[in-house]
């Protein structure tokens, strides 16, 4: 299936229908295939809504949506994600080579969603932070340790921010004008989410959203937002493009850095040299 651009206006739409637009452009290979009632079952909404929302995003009917999309079709990298779960399921199924091109997919399509100016202005923010606050839940954790780990390395102030609840606000307590809080927001908004992007006008922090909706209040609510892509919103939600964008992110600001970011990287070196016998690998 093709890249759609779509009318995606989250001030124009309700709730419900957010929750439908996230879910139909992240199932765009079974939209020609699905009735209202398939999709308000999916989205958990009325039929009603369903047939109200393609309105909204500049159609007539379902049926008018599904005659664009035909007329858009075209071989791209998102196409072979076809059947690939239902692949997976089967008893000959290749697994490492199914869940790898899942991986491909979700990268390239992430590769081309992500706005390089808001790329740009992401990096420059972490760069000049005087302390960075990353924020994930659940998968999204381990990306927010690997990229404290990254530029921890190259002498950045990094502070890991608890997952929920008032641990939460611990260390959100302490985050003020200069520094960037850095939030992963991924499938829905959650109470957590909220908190921080709204003490940021009090705080005076800046925030940097990065999520795989495509419709969401937070977008704009956020200063800078890094959308990338994870599946189909109710499929395999895999971490591999987070996991990039956070490598890209680090290798961004170790740029901007220059010589004393390499200079706190060969002092790392120095002290693994110095002392080797007493910490081996």
């Amino acid at each position: 299936m093709a890249s759609i651009r779509l009318d995606l206006n989250a001030e124009g739409m309700s709730k419900s229908q957010q929750a439908i637009a996230n879910y139909v452009a992240g199932a765009l290979q079974q939209i020609p295939f699905s009735t209202e009632e398939d999709i308000a079952k999916a989205v958990g909404v009325s039929t009603a809504t369903v047939s109200r929302f393609w309105a909204a995003i500049g159609f007539d009917n379902l049926k008018a949506f599904k005659k664009h999309l035909q007329e858009s079709e075209q071989e791209t990298p998102a196409g072979k994600m076809k059947h690939i779960l239902s692949k997976v399921d089967a008893e000959e199924a290749d697994v490492i080579a199914e869940i790898t091109e899942i991986a491909a997919t979700n990268l390239t399509v992430s590769a081309e969603r992500i706005d390089r100016s808001h790329f740009s202005s992401a990096v420059k923010s972490l760069y000049k932070a005087d302390t960075i606050y990353v924020y994930g839940t659940g998968a999204s954790a381990c990306v927010s340790e690997l990229l404290s780990f990254r530029l921890g390395r190259i002498g950045k102030r990094v502070i890991v921010m608890a997952g929920s609840g008032r641990q939460l606000l611990e260390t959100l307590a302490h985050a003020g004008a200069g520094d960037t809080v850095l939030l992963f927001g991924f499938v829905k908004r959650s109470p957590e989410l909220t908190v921080l992007l709204e003490h940021s006008d009090q705080a005076g922090y800046t925030t940097v959203l990065v999520t795989d909706l495509l419709v969401s209040d937070m977008l704009a609510e956020s200063d800078i937002v890094l959308q990338i892509d994870r599946g189909a919103a109710h499929g395999f939600h895999s971490m591999t493009a987070p996991i990039a964008l956070a490598e890209a992110l680090a290798v961004g600001v170790t740029k901007l850095g220059g010589g004393q970011a390499l200079d706190q990287l060969e002092k790392l070196q120095r002290l693994r040299r110095q002392y080797a016998a007493l910490l081996p690998k």
